[in-house]
């Protein structure tokens, strides 16, 4: 073998020795704010238990309590708000206040399904839950949130805001735009779980939230067209 090519195979042998065998990679603070969260260590893998099944826009077994019967059991403004043959139609063109609609009734451990709908310029809104509301501007509480940025994420309204923090990279995939979307909800003690189209995007322990509360929704203030339509809302108290 000639001299110059034995030196090269020598270097050659070193660099493979010696080279790493993976790539470091240093996480990102959206990566660390996001640990913990069931879709920071998974994809789109839909895991949704039988209770969140739905049939023709009804969720299985029996115990199931419809929350759209009638505004009668709502706390919702009128020049907002409007429930029609089953259907809760809310809409906002935007403002300096919040309007939410919620239950006259308090609820504490539950499960819940949701199926529904948000479209316009912009569009924020929310399943709030727990809530806790002194005027329908000012509602405390929780939502399985919805909007650019905020679907499949657990917020606390007046309060820690963001508590769960879901990819929006995976959200984008999830969410069907312009179209029905689905939530199922269990709220058991300081434990809340959430699933948007059968995937889990919400798991968390969190010990200093509300144990009770109304159920609703938010039509958010600021420079936004939010158009909401709610099909399905049924409750199940565990």
């Amino acid at each position: 073998m000639k001299p110059k090519l034995l030196l090269m195979t020598f270097v050659l042998s070193l660099t493979t020795i010696y080279a790493p065998a993976h790539s470091v990679k240093t996480s990102t603070t959206a990566e660390i704010a996001e640990q913990g969260n069931p879709a920071a260590e998974q994809e789109l893998n839909v895991t949704l238990p039988k209770a969140g099944e739905m049939v023709n826009a009804r969720p299985r077994g029996k115990g199931w309590l419809n929350l759209l019967n009638s505004l009668d059991q709502w706390n919702a403004e009128k020049d907002f708000w409007q429930l029609t043959d089953g259907m809760l139609h809310g809409e906002y063109t935007g403002g300096k206040s919040h309007h939410y609609a919620w239950t006259t009734r308090v609820y504490k451990d539950f499960e819940l399904n949701v199926i529904l709908k948000m479209t316009g310029a912009g569009a924020n809104s929310g399943v709030c839950i727990r809530l806790h509301p002194t005027d329908p501007d000012n509602a405390p509480g929780y939502q399985v949130d919805m909007g650019e940025g905020y679907w499949g994420s657990l917020w606390e309204e007046r309060r820690a805001n963001m508590v769960q923090k879901y990819p929006d990279e995976l959200a984008k995939k999830l969410v069907k735009e312009n179209d029905w979307n689905h939530y199922y909800v269990i709220a058991k003690g300081h434990h809340i779980q959430a699933w948007l189209n059968g995937v889990k995007t919400i798991d968390i322990t969190h010990e200093a939230g509300f144990l009770d509360g109304a159920i609703g929704f938010q039509l958010c203030h600021g420079d936004k067209h939010t158009i909401l339509d709610v099909k399905a809302l049924y409750l199940r108290e565990l």
